[in-house]
């Protein structure tokens, strides 16, 4: 399927405070990113039409196929081009994790 990412199931998005996982992430000395990366790649698979490999996300060198696959997916709750946020996750990942958790957030608040 091409074009723009639509939100087909905004029930399968997850609210998740942006301060815990800053938290974790110190906590478990930077692992907890991998966890986050796996599970919104799983959410965004679930609750929009596009089609997600969330395992790629954890394999060094496939995950940047799933960086362009959530990225991809991501505009479908964030107002950015899925090229700014791929850009932005290989250049300065946490804005994008920023944009796209807080997309995330906000779809599944309404």
């Amino acid at each position: 399927m091409s074009g723009t990412a639509q939100l087909t199931n905004p029930s399968a998005l997850e609210q998740k405070s942006l301060g815990m996982q800053v938290g974790l992430s110190v906590v478990t000395l930077g692992l907890y990113p991998l966890y986050w990366f796996y599970s919104t790649a799983s959410q965004l698979d679930a609750a929009t039409d596009k089609s997600l490999t969330p395992i790629f996300g954890i394999i060094p060198v496939l995950n940047f196929v799933c960086a362009w696959q959530v990225a991809d997916a991501a505009e479908a709750v964030t107002d950015q081009d899925k090229e700014i946020l791929f850009i932005l996750f290989l250049v300065f990942g946490v804005l994008s994790w920023y944009w796209i958790q807080s997309g995330i957030n906000q779809a599944a608040s309404n």
